[in-house]
């Protein structure tokens, strides 16, 4: 699972399941969108929940990085997309 940023400011975890240089675009999987909710708070919703598909191909250019989530919100977003809790550490 990796944590996305965009060139807008938004912000998008979820797995990404191919990159293609030749178009220069990222595709996400099942993408969630994180909200900041304030107070060191934040909320989660589904990236583009009108859109059918699961996966979202993303023009690389407005890709401004790609690091790792902390486990706390990785656990969330497992948690939010498959019901399935896992203990800490995992």
């Amino acid at each position: 699972m990796k944590l996305i940023r965009l060139s807008t400011g938004e912000e998008i975890i979820g797995r990404i399941s191919s990159t293609d240089g030749e178009n220069s675009t990222i595709t996400i999987s099942d993408p969630i969108l994180l909200i900041p909710a304030g107070e060191g708070k934040i909320g989660m919703t589904h990236f583009m929940p009108y859109g059918r598909s699961k996966d979202i191909a993303i023009n690389a250019a407005h890709v401004m990085f790609v690091t790792e989530p902390n486990e706390d919100l990785e656990r969330q977003v497992v948690k939010m997309t498959s019901g399935i809790e896992l203990p800490p550490g995992v």
